[in-house]
């Protein structure tokens, strides 16, 4: 069972490959594979009775032997980066994804869930084990991710799971002022002169900062910013926030490259020499394109921010957070794991 979206098609990917491996793993039992997309919520996630409940009653009527749960929202145990909650005695397990990291992702679910079975089912004889450290908590057994590397993986997996090139379609209107901008650009005799004059240095600097104009307008504009009210609020803020900015940097890093090489196209076919050397006072070098279309790209990303304002809020959300997120955070406010 998986959470909607991203979780689910990682299982469905797992479920091809899985029979097999399970076959090695113990040849005498016979295999029977299902997937299905559910939500358990936040609480009933966190919380080992309430998720046995909550699995229990969703699986109501049907014969089942072990229950592998995968979500995309990140867990911690007393602050350290939760890999996965097992219970034994019910054979139920969660795998939490963003904490497997940002690469291989598919691999190290694959290896993980072998390794729970492993843990959950005594015929199951794999060399495959769970990533992590192994933490008691009564009937209840965690997998946690020590230190300050640990953390950094949990991190990286939350963005990941974001899906930061989700921006592109949720910011539709922004894209116009992005393109409206540009095209500005392409056409004035001031915009050619100006880039006569700055370097690389100078473009990069305003390419950082035409990059983080739109991020931070994203944020502001559309109240992403999380705002705790205590101590434990305060570590789960601090983790949703750095995941929401790098998730929007990567996602208009990527929007800035893909308008530059369509700036740099238009550039060349538009502006012919002929058209540049009454005003640059030279034939334009190919130097010249590319700073050229440089300033633009960058004019124009921050004239995407004109329309950020007209986005939709879920629209923004739903590329900033992922749906499974804005979902789980309606269903409960409350941190799940922090123990």
């Amino acid at each position: 069972m998986a959470d909607p979206g991203w979780p689910t098609e990682v299982a469905a990917r797992l479920k091809e490959d899985l029979a097999d491996l399970l076959a090695d793993m113990a040849a005498d039992v016979d295999w029977h594979i299902t997937v299905e997309s559910s939500s358990l919520g936040v609480v009933a996630a966190s919380d080992l009775p309430l998720m046995v409940q909550a699995l229990n009653e969703r699986l109501q009527g049907r014969t089942w032997d072990l229950a592998v749960f995968l979500t995309d929202l990140p867990y911690r145990d007393q602050a350290r980066p939760l890999v996965a909650m097992l219970s034994p005695s019910d054979h139920i397990a969660l795998l939490s994804l963003p904490s497997l990291g940002l690469f291989r992702v598919p691999r190290r679910v694959r290896d993980a869930t072998l390794g729970v079975i492993t843990e959950l089912l005594p015929e199951a004889s794999g060399t495959t084990r769970v990533p992590g450290r192994i933490q008691y908590a009564g009937l209840r057994r965690n997998y946690v991710l020590p230190g300050a590397r640990g953390r950094l993986r949990l991190l990286s997996g939350m963005v990941r799971a974001n899906r930061p090139w989700l921006l592109f379609p949720g910011l539709s209107r922004a894209l116009a002022g992005v393109f409206a901008t540009a095209a500005f650009g392409l056409i004035s005799s001031d915009v050619w002169s100006v880039s006569l004059h700055l370097d690389a240095v100078h473009d990069a600097v305003l390419m950082f900062a035409s990059i983080t104009a739109l991020v931070t307008w994203l944020i502001v504009d559309h109240e992403l910013w999380e705002r705790p009210s205590s101590e434990i609020a305060r570590q789960r803020a601090a983790l949703y926030n750095a995941a929401t900015v790098l998730t929007l940097y990567i996602g208009i890093a990527c929007l800035y490259a893909a308008l530059y090489v369509l700036v740099i196209l238009t550039t060349v076919f538009v502006l012919t020499p002929e058209a540049l050397n009454p005003v640059i006072r030279h034939d334009p070098s190919a130097g010249y394109y590319l700073s050229l279309a440089w300033f633009i790209t960058s004019m124009g990303t921050v004239g995407g921010a004109l329309g950020v304002g007209l986005e939709d809020e879920d629209a923004v959300r739903q590329a900033a957070y992922g749906e499974r997120q804005r979902q789980s955070q309606r269903q409960d406010t409350d941190w799940p794991g922090d123990g």
